[in-house]
């Protein structure tokens, strides 16, 4: 190749991508862009949903696979609702921490200043449960077994049906000594939010996160139930099958929340970004207060306010309910959002959490130099090594044509460059420019 002027290496082609992109013992071929390896982890785990995978704002990769409704043909895409799950604990705590940051709540209030019934109420603080270390039990362990076959129609009877039960069993452990996760936390805790703002919980939730995050298709399971867009369960011909999300009410602020990619991804951005409580509300809310609550790939995680948080920063949540499994994770240094979802748990061979952090441990740590578009183009934005020289375009043979040009303000926009658009978003921006580095 010859050189315009004098310049370091520009971008890469695939025929000497292992000039200063990989060691000489990697080929080429045994490197895949982002895209590529979230399509191929999604064919491994048999997902039938979305990957949605975004750094500093733009997509870097996203997948959709299966269908959303066999029956008309509808197949999963980006804009698809899913159920969530337990990722709706992170609207709860943040939602508390809302109410927390206008001095209508403390982390220390018990649980008889808001239900002054509950005899064990006293030894209770909203700490201990968003941190899940309260002692109350699960009424799914229990409560749903006892009387699900009268489960009410009303959410209010449901919800006081649940306090009742509550009522009569013991607490796992004295508060603050233990750690055990349990559902009736964060219905407590969205209860507790009801008689403070004076309004339903779900209210709340859209008029202070949906709304002002611009979150237009997220809301909740019992208005959602039938929506159009809305993917199907893994038994949608199954007559028996009643979902467990439709138990109006019981699940709220637990597991009631209904979303997709963008919107998640939004809500992801808003915690890195600090949009709805402050940097130390947020600091607090993702200290981990019980570690080794499982793995992630072989990564620790640990249990935070609302939030699992891994070894490696990630902050999120998993959700399942009924066939649906899902993760959302935002990493702060990185300024990457992943949020995976399924509709087909039954048959998936992955598990959700080891999926997502297998998934943003490959991409996180990828110094992105652009993103590539549905239209296969690359625009390049911000990459300071590619802005320092670029503007002196290295001469290429035939084989080696590079459609880009560099406007004035040293965005470069690449279009038709095939081999760059697989591997422009892999440049390493923290490897020397220039020259072998074997």
């Amino acid at each position: 190749m010859k050189f315009r002027k004098t310049i370091g290496v520009l971008l890469l082609l695939s025929i000497v991508i292992s000039v200063f992109l990989v060691p000489c013992n990697v080929s080429a071929a045994d490197i895949l862009s982002p895209q590529e390896f979230l399509d191929k982890q999604l064919e491994v785990a048999d997902v039938n949903g979305v990957a949605y995978v975004t750094k500093n704002g733009k997509v870097i990769a996203q997948s959709t696979r299966g269908m959303a409704n066999k029956k008309e043909g509808k197949e999963v895409n980006n804009d698809t609702l899913f159920p969530i799950g337990s990722n709706s604990k992170q609207f709860c705590s943040v939602a508390v921490f809302m109410l927390i940051e206008q001095g209508k709540l403390s982390l220390d209030d018990t649980l008889s200043e808001y239900f002054p019934e509950y005899t064990k109420g006293a030894d209770i603080t909203v700490r201990q449960l968003l941190t899940m270390r309260s002692g109350v039990r699960d009424f799914q362990e229990g409560a749903f077994i006892e009387f699900t076959p009268v489960i009410s129609e009303t959410q209010q009877e449901n919800q006081q049906m649940i306090l009742d039960w509550l009522n009569t069993k013991r607490l796992k452990f004295k508060p603050g000594g233990g750690y055990d996760y349990s559902n009736t936390n964060y219905l407590l805790l969205s209860m507790i939010i009801e008689q403070i703002t004076g309004e339903s919980y779900e209210s709340f939730i859209k008029e202070n996160i949906f709304t002002p995050l611009g979150m237009e298709n997220s809301g909740f399971f019992e208005e959602l139930k039938n929506h159009p867009e809305l993917c199907e369960n893994a038994f949608p011909d199954v007559e028996e099958f009643v979902s467990s999300a439709d138990t109006r009410g019981c699940f709220q602020g637990s597991g009631d929340v209904v979303s997709n990619a963008k919107d998640m991804d939004k809500w992801l951005t808003s915690l890195r970004e600090y949009k709805l409580i402050s940097k130390e509300s947020t600091d607090l809310i993702t200290t981990v207060c019980t570690t080794s609550i499982g793995l992630a790939n072989g990564i620790g995680v640990g249990y935070a306010y609302g939030f699992k948080v891994t070894a490696d920063k990630g902050i999120g949540h998993t959700g399942f309910v009924d066939t649906y499994l899902s993760g959302s994770f935002t990493y702060f240094e990185d300024k990457v959002n992943l949020f995976v979802v399924t509709s087909d748990e039954p048959n998936m061979k992955v598990d959700t959490m080891d999926l997502t952090h297998k998934i943003a441990s490959y991409l996180k740590d990828t110094k992105m130099s652009g993103d590539v578009t549905l239209d296969m183009e690359v625009n390049v934005k911000d990459a300071t090594m590619i802005q320092k020289t670029s503007a002196e375009l290295v001469i290429l043979d035939e084989n080696e044509i590079l459609c880009a040009n560099v406007n004035g303000d040293t965005d470069v926009n690449i279009k038709d460059a095939t081999a760059i658009q697989k591997y422009v978003a892999l440049v390493e921006t923290n490897l020397p420019i220039g020259g072998f580095f074997c």
